[in-house]
């Protein structure tokens, strides 16, 4: 199952869309981390046995902040693309330094580093294939878990749009190769975003100005 945790209404800490995925009574997986709120601690606590891993979408502070707070009471191991490593530790590019109170660097002891098509199988029943789609940074990731058919996006996709390229380590060259990858994949996967509502694929396909205009040009 698919617990999604939202925080639009807490103007005091601008942060991504949290989710916990993995069956009740076992262990779970968290995807982004982007709150110090204590809501995603006490619902696992409440539900799961443990937490295995913290699956990062990209290293951006609104995904990341909440990491450290999380640690202090579960254990487990933080999976990042390689090429954005660096955004965890330097507030500059993980772009804390110009929008927070305080900087936010990660000095993580367990960390993996994730590269394109790696599979994460936790031996719970939940597998996660990486699908690289990099341009809002170097190191932009999706997660595809075929159990729940759900494509976790960060913010490479949103229901109506697309993530922003004029952060540090966007590049505008890579959207369209990015999006492709995703035009791609199965239109009934439900696609679970960074900020913002769900959707799914199929509807994105046929409603997103920004995949319209990659299909149009490949045709």
């Amino acid at each position: 199952m698919i617990k999604t945790f939202r925080f639009e209404s807490d103007t005091s800490e601008f942060s991504a869309n949290t989710y916990v995925v993995g069956d009740k009574g076992g262990r779970c997986v968290v995807i982004d981390l982007g709150s110090t709120q204590q809501r995603v601690i006490d619902y696992i606590k409440e539900n799961h046995t443990s937490c295995s891993g913290i699956l990062l979408t990209h290293g951006h502070f609104d995904h990341i902040r909440g990491i450290e707070k999380f640690l202090e009471t579960f254990s487990c191991t933080v999976f990042v693309h390689e090429k954005d490593q660096e955004l965890l530790e330097n507030p500059k590019l993980n772009c804390s330094h110009f929008s927070e109170k305080k900087d936010i660097s990660l000095k993580l002891s367990n960390i993996y580093l994730l590269d394109d098509e790696d599979e994460i199988d936790f031996k719970n029943g939940y597998i996660f294939k990486v699908i690289e789609t990099p341009f809002h940074t170097n190191g932009s990731v999706c997660f595809l878990c075929e159990k729940e058919n759900a494509l976790f996006t960060g913010d490479t996709l949103f229901k109506g749009s697309i993530g922003r390229t004029d952060l540090p380590k966007g590049n505008e060259k890579l959207v369209i190769s990015s999006l492709s990858k995703l035009i791609k994949l199965d239109d009934s996967l439900r696609v679970y975003p960074g900020h913002g509502d769900e959707t799914t694929l199929g509807k994105e396909k046929s409603q997103n100005g920004f995949l319209l205009n990659i299909e149009r040009n490949t045709k």
